[in-house]
């Protein structure tokens, strides 16, 4: 059917764009994690009333061609992945505009006081793995998906460590003493949450990879290990 795989691919443009833009808006919000006096706030916002609509757009295209056509085997996965991704790539959008918002919470002098170290790696490391995650799906690589799925474990264990370090017993104390301000303290928690989960959503892009390639719905399994 020429017409359903030309529509195919008119779709697959489509989604493309859209991971475009999400992929975009996480760097932003990454870059303005590692440098707080770097305004991304207007370009963030704006970037995510585009990827709504794309969202919508692309979700309707599907349903249109489920019902049109009746797709089967890989096709029809393909095409109902389409729309677990458009999900998931939303979601990315929805946490760097929180980002960006905890930034905005923060009372410290942006040029004087940098976000802890750990909370910066997280920054980074999320970037590369929606990076990778996304690749593989373009690529309809089953093998890179697997290693990036793996690649979250790392993001939950520095999200863990930012908590140990912002909630320490003596900072608690300072609070209750009234001789610190949490604001920092909080945004900061905040912040590595929503990397947290920006990393769980290229996760759940990579486990579509699977599926779309291999047929094999692994979305709650967890990862096996990573071998030496």
């Amino acid at each position: 059917m020429k017409r359903f795989d030309d529509e195919l691919a008119a779709i697959q443009k489509q989604l493309s764009d859209m991971a475009d833009l999400a992929r975009s808006m996480v760097f932003l919000s990454a870059a303005a994690v590692k440098d707080r006096t770097r305004d991304v706030q207007a370009e963030i916002y704006a970037s995510e009333g585009r990827l709504n609509k794309m969202q919508t757009e692309i979700d309707h295209e599907a349903i249109r061609m489920l019902t049109v056509y009746g797709p089967v085997a890989k096709d029809l996965r393909f095409v109902l992945v389409c729309t677990h991704v458009t999900s998931q790539l939303e979601r990315m959008g929805d946490q760097a505009v929180n980002v960006v918002q905890s930034l905005q919470m923060m009372r410290s002098d942006p040029a004087a006081r940098p976000l802890l170290p750990k909370v910066r790696e997280m920054a980074d490391l999320v970037c590369v793995i929606v990076d990778d995650a996304l690749d593989a799906y373009f690529s309809q690589n089953a093998e890179k998906a697997v290693v990036t799925r793996q690649r979250d474990d790392l993001v939950d264990a520095l999200n863990d460590e930012v908590l140990k370090e912002l909630l320490t017993d003596q900072v608690l104390r300072e609070v209750l003493a009234g001789a610190t301000d949490i604001a920092d303290a909080v945004a900061q928690i905040l912040i590595a949450r929503y990397l947290e989960r920006t990393a769980d959503q290229a996760k759940n892009v990579c486990k579509e990879v699977v599926y779309v390639v291999k047929g094999d719905d692994v979305r709650h399994r967890r990862p096996p290990p990573e071998t030496a």
